[in-house]
C-alpha cells in the first residue's frame, strides 16, 4: 500500500527503502547539531553570526577545489563513506575540544565550530544527493525522490527530537558522538544500496576515479547557462532562508537563557517544523511533480517566500514567524528539494558531484551571507519588516522565473538524453539553452 501510494514500482522497492534509511541517517545526524550550531552561534551575538557568515562563504572557496581535488582521485564508491567518515572525525575531535579547553578558547571554537557545521551540513547533503542523481534516471527521480526525502524528514523529525531531550538532561557534548556514530550508520547503508542499485550510467566505470580537475565545478558555472540558473535559484533560496533564520535567532535572543536552553528552544523549532515537512513530501511532492512537473514544484517555494514575507511585515510575532517558519521550510525541505535534485539527473558525472557541490556550498552560503546583511540593513532602519518585502516582492518574481525555466529546460535535456548511457550536459550550453 505504502509503495502504489508514493508511486514505486516493482523491484525499485528495496533501493529506495536503504536510499531512505540511508538519508534518515543522515539528517538524523545533522539535526542533532543544528541546535548546537544555532546556540553556539547565538552566544557570541547576532552581529556576530553575520561576520560567521561571511567566514563560512570563504570557507566553502576552500573546500569547494579541496572536494573536487578528492572526487577526482577516489572511486565514488568510496566517495561518500570518505567524506562522512572525515566529518564524523571532525565532530568527535570538536566534542573533545569544548570539553576539555576552558574560555575563552571555549568560544573560539564554538565559533568555528558554527563555521564547520555551516558548510559540512550543506556539503554531505548535496553529495548524498549527487550519489542518488548517479544511480537513477531522470524519470525514475522524479517518483523516488520523494519518498527517499520523506526518510530523510523522519530522520530530522528524530534528530530534533533526541537534541530537545538529550540537551535539557544531558547537555550539548553527547549530541556530537551521537552524530558521528549516525554518519557512520550511514556509511553502512551505503553499502548495502550500492549492491541494490548499480549506477544507472556507465556502469562499468563506477570503480574507477571520477579523473577531471579540481575546478571542473567552477568552470561548469561558468560554461553552462543551464547550471548558472541553477546557480541563481540556490543564491536566492539562500537569502530568503537566512532571513527567517536571523528573524528567528531575534525572537530566541530575546527570550534569554543559556546555551543549553537555547539549543532547547531551536529543537522545538526544528521538530514541528520536519513535522510540516513530512506532510509536505507524503502527500504534495511526488503529485506536484507528476501532475504539473518539475517548474511548478520549484516554484512553490518563491511564491511562499513572497507571501511570508508580507506576513511577517504586516504581523512581525513570534506565533506569525513560527508558522511562516514552518510553511517556508516544509514546502522548502517537502517539495523542492526532491524536485531541485532532479535537475542534476540529466548532467554528465563532472557536473552532479563538483558543479553540484559548488552550487550548494558556495552559492547557497553567498545567498547566506547576503540574506543576512539585508536583514541588518533591515532591523537597522527601524521601518520593521516592510522595505524586506518590497525587495522580497521583486527578488521572489525572479526566483519564480528561474524555476520554470529551469523545470522547461530540464525536460528538454532530458528527451534529447533519453537514449544515452550518461548525459551530456554540454547540450546545456549551445544553440537550445540559447534558444530558451
Amino acid at each position: 500500500m505504502l509503495a502504489q501510494g508514493l508511486k514505486i514500482q516493482p523491484g525499485e522497492g528495496a533501493p529506495a527503502l536503504t536510499a531512505g534509511m540511508m538519508f534518515f541517517l543522515l539528517l538524523a545526524s545533522l539535526m542533532l547539531l543544528r541546535p548546537v550550531r544555532d546556540a553556539l552561534g547565538l552566544a557570541h551575538g547576532i552581529e556576530s553570526n553575520r561576520r560567521l557568515f561571511l567566514i563560512t562563504v570563504a570557507l566553502t572557496l576552500v573546500v569547494t577545489p579541496v572536494f573536487g581535488w578528492v572526487a577526482s582521485r577516489i572511486p565514488r564508491p568510496r566517495l561518500l563513506a570518505t567524506v562522512f567518515r572525515a566529518c564524523a572525525l571532525l565532530l568527535l575531535l570538536y566534542c573533545a575540544g569544548l570539553a576539555g579547553i576552558s574560555e575563552p578558547w571555549r568560544g573560539l571554537i564554538g565559533a568555528s565550530y558554527y563555521v564547520f557545521h555551516s558548510v559540512f551540513n550543506l556539503l554531505v547533503v548535496s553529495l548524498f544527493w549527487a550519489f542518488m542523481a548517479d544511480h537513477f534516471r531522470c524519470a525514475d527521480s522524479k517518483r523516488l525522490f520523494p519518498p527517499i526525502a520523506l526518510g530523510g524528514s523522519l530522520g530530522a523529525i528524530l534528530g530534533s527530537m533526541l537534541s530537545w531531550h538529550a540537551s535539557r538532561h544531558w547537555g550539548i557534548l553527547p549530541l556530537f558522538v551521537f552524530a558521528a556514530l549516525l554518519l557512520e550508520l550511514s556509511v553502512r547503508m551505503s553499502g548495502v544500496f550500492v549492491r541494490l542499485r548499480p549506477f544507472s550510467a556507465d556502469p562499468q566505470r563506477h570503480g574507477q576515479a571520477m579523473g577531471g580537475s579540481w575546478l571542473a565545478g567552477v568552470k561548469a558555472v561558468y560554461q553552462s547557462p543551464y547550471v548558472r540558473r541553477i546557480g541563481g535559484y540556490v543564491l536566492l533560496n539562500g537569502l530568503f532562508t537566512t532571513f527567517l533564520y536571523f528573524t528567528g535567532l531575534r525572537l530566541v535572543a530575546a527570550a534569554g537563557g543559556s546555551t543549553d536552553h537555547q539549543a532547547l528552544l531551536f529543537a522545538r523549532l526544528n521538530f514541528w517544523t520536519q513535522m510540516a515537512t513530512l506532510l509536505a513530501q507524503a502527500f504534495l511532492a511526488g503529485r506536484i511533480m507528476g501532475w504539473l512537473g518539475v517548474g511548478a514544484a520549484l516554484a512553490c517555494l518563491p511564491a511562499v517566500g513572497i507571501g511570508g514575507a508580507a506576513i511577517l511585515a504586516i504581523a512581525p510575532s513570534l506565533m506569525a514567524f513560527t508558522l511562516v517558519n514552518a510553511i517556508f521550510r516544509a514546502t522548502q525541505q517537502g517539495i523542492v528539494v526532491p524536485a531541485q535534485e532532479t535537475l542534476y539527473t540529466v548532467l554528465n558525472r563532472q557536473e552532479k558531484y563538483k558543479a553540484k557541490a559548488f552550487l550548494d556550498t558556495f552559492g547557497y552560503r553567498t545567498g547566506d551571507a547576503t540574506g543576512a546583511y539585508v536583514e541588518g540593513a533591515v532591523a537597522g532602519g527601524g521601518l520593521g519588516l516592510l522595505p524586506f518585502a518590497s525587495t522580497a516582492l521583486g527578488l521572489g518574481v525572479l526566483w519564480l522565473g528561474l524555476g520554470v525555466f529551469l523545470g522547461r529546460f530540464q525536460k528538454r535535456v532530458a528527451d534529447s538524453t533519453s537514449n544515452l548511457q550518461e548525459p551530456v550536459s554540454q547540450a546545456a550550453s549551445g544553440p537550445t539553452a540559447s534558444r530558451q
